[in-house]
């Protein structure tokens, strides 16, 4: 049964838009008037006007945002089928399209215009990620422990109701629907982050191997530009992860999370390649935030697993140091802690070490448990405690972990199921650790782009279970695409996110934020200078003779070379394209 209308009909007016519910039985019309923005649900077809009208099938409203020029309606216009989970049916969006109330931007001046311009590009950026996931009859905004335990009460709420506030990225978007609830037909949350739905086959026996990465609204953001704790206790690049089972009607899963090392800590980008972290010097307001942030976690998940995978060398030790530090000050018997350098184990291409950390927690990890629920509805198992794993990133190397946690948890389920014999292991299925590996590479390419830019590194371990030479070069690629768009195009993704999660709101008598044309041309003309001189030295060299005449040529390019990069690299931050609306500074800093 479909908690929310899954057949809809878009008619545009010049007064008002219609969006038309074709379920069966229902007579349902919203209309949104676009002079005075007022919404009204109706139950009468006839007053949708028949010939004027402009008309289109749609799958979704994602919600309202207001730019300078107004309020804009962005609709779901394509989407594609991901699978079912328990009967339920999962969508990814394909295509969005964003709809402005107002048919004409003539009572804003030419200053406004450019910014509802540049409000308008954000807001498409952020729609264009394409990593939105809806379902109109299950919450897929929750653990299926949480559901499974969850009284009958909230079950019989409205999806967009219950949905889980840190992961239902179009809650700002429907603020303007959510406090009425004959509305809620027409909500539907939107989470982001990766499902995969994968039918497998294994010894004679048909189950889902499902898994779920729900990226989190809050301190939500990209790679440099938001890092560690805020100040109410919310990680960066917080990630809840779930991998379940589905098998005749009985569930497994594993819930693991992730996020940025729990300190109030910045790495701002500078144009050099890894930019040193900046610690808070207040060790009092680290460890308020510190203890709100696990308080939060302990609530919601259990017990905490702390894995470290941060080098134990150089400047990613001071933040392990102070990692630790500030759990044996918390002192809480709710919090473990366990670091792995990463790095330091598994070089020179000794990835069998992980074996080590597997080992070192397998205690905890039967402690933990995992949710279990029988066909009948029976909750016969549930887990006390996760694995919380940060690396730098919380992509390449805590991906690559999470994936092996997944696999031994994995191989206990199917036993508990019946699926496998005692002595059976994953491995000796060829297909099935195929396709675990498979989706959890994709899992970490999913989550890389989101944070990072680019597809995750260290995947061709995960995939193939071993490092070979095409993804060390690919590891290459990666790493210097994610240089460049960390460095020249995060900021506008960061005002995209910031903009469209309502981290920033906009209205018509909002000052720009946006920096003067001038402040924008000063990095362009630098580099127009260097390279009018380069060009002029090349000109002069090709007809010089002398090797004097050569060498001294090629010693003023070098010099005036290297006096371009001292400079750029000491105004580093002048260079780099940043974010304007929310994180242009820390709050704390």
């Amino acid at each position: 049964m479909s908690l929310v209308y899954d057949n809809l009909r878009l008619h545009v007016t010049n007064d008002a838009f219609y969006i038309e519910a074709l379920n069966a039985g229902s007579e349902d019309v919203l209309v949104i008037d676009r002079i005075n923005f007022e919404i009204e649900l109706i139950s009468n077809r006839e007053d949708i006007p028949p010939s004027l009208a402009e008309s289109r099938a749609i799958h979704a409203i994602f919600g309202v945002v207001n730019l300078v020029g107004g309020p804009h309606l962005i609709v779901v216009t394509g989407r594609s089928r991901v699978g079912d989970i328990a009967g339920h049916t999962i969508w990814k969006v394909t295509e969005t399209e964003v709809l402005p109330y107002r048919k004409s931007l003539l009572n804003l001046n030419e200053a406004q215009t450019s910014d509802n311009e540049t409000y308008l590009a954000l807001l498409n950026n952020a729609l264009s990620f394409k990593d939105y996931y809806f379902s109109t009859s299950f919450d897929i905004t929750h653990s299926m422990q949480r559901l499974a335990l969850a009284d009958a009460g909230f079950l019989l709420e409205p999806l967009s109701t219950r949905a889980d506030h840190r992961f239902f990225w179009n809650r700002h978007a429907l603020h303007d629907f959510l406090d009425r609830p004959e509305l809620s037909k027409f909500t539907v949350p939107f989470m982001h982050g990766f499902i995969s739905i994968t039918s497998c086959f294994v010894l004679g026996r048909t189950f889902d191997l499902i898994l779920v990465s729900r990226r989190s609204t809050l301190r939500a953001g990209t790679r440099y530009f938001v890092r560690g704790l805020d100040k109410q206790g919310d990680a960066a690049n917080f990630v809840e992860t779930e991998q379940a089972v589905v098998y005749a009607r009985h569930i497994c899963s594993l819930v693991q999370t992730r996020g940025s090392i729990p300190l109030l800590w910045s790495q701002r980008p500078n144009l050099r390649y890894k930019p040193l972290p900046k610690l808070v010097e207040d060790r009092a307001l680290h460890l308020a935030s510190f203890k709100s942030h696990f308080d939060s976690q302990i609530i919601t998940y259990g017990k905490q697993m702390v894995l470290n995978l941060v080098n134990h060398k150089g400047v990613e030790l001071t933040l392990a140091q102070a990692f630790l530090d500030a759990v044996n000050e918390t002192n809480s018997k709710d919090i473990g802690y366990d670091a792995f350098d990463f790095h330091g184990q598994c070089g020179a291409n000794h990835w069998d070490r992980l074996s080590i950390l597997i080992d070192r927690i397998e205690l905890d990890q039967e402690q933990f448990g995992y949710f279990m629920q029988n066909r009948d509805g029976t909750v016969f198992m549930k887990q006390t405690g996760v694995f919380r794993t940060n690396c730098m990133d919380c992509l390449d190397r805590t991906n690559v972990v999470q994936s092996l946690i997944a696999r031994v948890s994995l191989t206990k389920q199917l036993k508990q199921l019946g699926i496998f014999k005692p002595n059976s292991t994953i491995e000796q299925e060829a297909e099935l650790d195929y396709t675990l590996k498979q989706i959890w590479a994709d899992n970490a390419d999913f989550c890389s782009r989101q944070y990072a830019g680019t597809g995750a590194l260290k995947t061709d371990y995960t995939r193939t279970g071993k490092r070979t030479k095409f993804g060390l070069l690919k590891d290459g690629y990666n790493s210097a695409v994610r240089y460049l768009k960390n460095n020249f195009s995060d900021g506008f993704r960061q005002d995209s996110m910031d903009l469209l999660l309502g981290n920033f709101c906009v209205s018509e008598s909002t000052s720009s934020p946006f920096p003067s044309s001038e402040q924008r041309r000063r990095p362009v003309l630098l580099f127009l200078i260097y390279l009018i001189f380069s060009v002029f030295i090349i000109v002069a060299l090709l007809p010089a003779t002398g090797f004097l005449e050569q060498l001294t040529y090629v010693i003023i390019w070098a010099l005036a070379t290297l006096i371009v990069t001292s400079y750029a690299l000491r105004h580093g931050v002048d260079f780099v394209n940043k974010p304007n609306l929310v994180h242009v500074k820390e709050k704390f800093e």
